[in-house]
């Protein structure tokens, strides 16, 4: 059994640790809702688990997991849409078999009141705290990526606890 975080797709629905046997074909794509696939976050290292039917069966888009990924797997960004519940998880070891997703990210995303954006202007640093301060992770994140995005002087973004 590991540790995960469940992304609904319904945003009315938070997103909830949970237990799972990652190595059982049926729980998984019981989650997901039919044959998944892994999409790898960079830092910290970790996956996204998504239905890999999501548009051809027109499940709802789940802005938090896109939004995650976007985040974490810059290179996928405005490629990569999740659509349906997603799981989230640590990265496979050498062996192949899914990790506990990082304590990190669960400290973050479910035990964390009140975030910052940090920026990074030249890839030696430093970061740089913005002033504004978010109740939630989702704004964020959005933040940090319309930032990235938007600014050239912006190399990359982060969330934080405040």
């Amino acid at each position: 059994m590991i540790t995960g975080i469940l992304f609904p797709a319904d945003e009315d629905t938070p997103i909830v640790k949970v237990e799972v046997d990652a190595e059982n074909l049926e729980v998984m794509q019981g989650i997901v809702e039919g044959k998944f696939e892994a999409h790898n976050l960079d830092s910290p290292p970790a996956s996204i688990f998504s239905n890999d039917g999501a548009m051809l069966w027109s499940l709802p888009f789940n802005e938090r997991a896109t939004l995650l990924l976007w985040q974490h797997a810059k290179e996928l960004r405005g490629q990569v849409y999740i659509s349906g519940d997603a799981l989230l998880t640590g990265m496979p070891d050498r062996r192949g078999f899914t990790k506990s997703v990082p304590s990190e990210l669960v400290t973050l995303l479910l035990e964390t009141e009140t975030y910052h954006v940090e920026f990074l202007h030249r890839p030696d640093g430093p970061w740089s705290k913005s002033r504004t301060v978010f109740t939630n992770w989702l704004e964020a994140y959005n933040f940090a990526i319309i930032h990235e995005q938007t600014f050239a002087t912006v190399r990359n973004a982060r969330v934080v606890s405040a």
